[in-house]
């Protein structure tokens, strides 16, 4: 018995009939039809630091989930060579990603003495020349930095991601 195929249930596309125009338009794989559309370049409809919202933060608000999944035969449009792979590998990373933030832990606290002159008011230079180089001496290695919570005067939280000397990827959160 061969194991069930699915894809994303809603199907993202740019509608862009003139050089103008660039339209974010969302279908229902299930039924063929439009279930959300906005201006794509309206920085209103897009940055959160003018009050946009995420795509997920729309369908919540509908009351539908934009990681929703159907079986490949249930859609009425078409499906594309690799979607079935791309779904199920962008799956895994989210549940990933996922387990990381549940099991994440305040970077600052983690850090202790190692932070204690970083200023969240100067996060991009702190990262570079105080948090990074503390998590390198701790041995982590791929460090990143990302958004969390942010408002129209900047972040409010920020994520690190990381590799432990374990091989382990690691989540921490501040602000």
């Amino acid at each position: 018995m061969t194991e069930p195929k699915f894809v994303r249930r809603y199907v993202k596309r740019y509608d862009q009939p003139d050089r103008y125009t660039c339209d974010v338009v969302w279908t229902d794989r299930k039924t063929g039809r439009e279930v959300l559309s906005y201006d794509g370049g309206d920085p209103a409809s897009t940055n959160p630091a003018y009050g946009g919202k995420s795509d997920a933060e729309r369908f919540k608000k509908m009351g539908l989930d934009i990681f929703a999944e159907i079986p490949v035969e249930d859609s009425k449009l078409p499906v594309e060579p690799g979607e079935v792979e791309r779904c199920t590998a962008a799956r895994a990373a989210r549940e990933q990603r996922e387990r990381e933030e549940a099991e994440a832990v305040d970077l600052l606290d983690f850090l202790g003495a190692d932070a204690a002159t970083f200023v969240f008011e100067e996060w991009e230079e702190g990262e570079e020349q105080i948090l990074r180089p503390a998590l390198e001496r701790r041995g982590f290695t791929d460090i990143s930095f990302s958004m969390g919570e942010q408002d129209s005067f900047g972040p409010l939280s920020r994520w690190c991601a990381a590799t432990d000397s374990d091989g382990k990827r690691r989540r921490f959160i501040y602000g």
